[in-house]
């Protein structure tokens, strides 16, 4: 017995290419979905940094507070950036898209962003407040490589 073709099965049927454009949505949820987990790291992080601002505030060390709020208004701008990046697929109606080794190109640097942030959050856990400004610069550097990889294909 075969199953009746619901609307989207009937709409993939009718027009060319409409596959390829059903895989372009499912990369972009999954893209969603990795950016998620990223911000969702990167929030933690900087509850763990607040945490160190209010310890600092209660042993009245200023220096300290100063430093670790510059370094909590710094990743919560790279947050930002990451939550708002653009997605590693081209528009529907845009002149190019983006190709599969492309693509591929993207979602090993979204790879990259996204263990760099996970040892980023170990490192914070960790009570390891060397500098937490070299694990946000070289997460920004890599979002700033990878904005820059998707503009040069849109």
């Amino acid at each position: 017995m075969d199953r009746k073709k619901n609307i989207f099965d009937k709409i993939g049927s009718l027009i060319p290419g409409y596959r390829g454009y059903a895989e372009r949505e499912g990369r972009r949820q999954c893209d969603k979905l990795l950016r998620e987990q990223v911000v969702s790291m990167l929030e933690q992080c900087e509850t763990a940094i607040n945490a160190l601002i209010d310890e600092n505030i209660k042993n009245r060390n200023p220096e300290k507070t100063k430093f670790f709020e510059d370094s909590r208004k710094r990743l919560n701008t790279l947050t930002a950036k990451i939550k708002f990046s653009p997605y590693g697929a081209s528009a529907f109606f845009s002149n190019s898209q983006i190709k599969e080794s492309e693509l591929e190109q993207i979602y090993e640097k979204d790879l990259e962003i996204l263990e760099r942030a996970n040892s980023f959050k170990q490192f914070i856990e960790d009570k390891n407040s060397a500098d937490v400004n070299l694990p946000i610069e070289g997460i920004g550097a890599l979002l700033d490589a990878r904005n820059q990889f998707i503009k040069e294909y849109k």
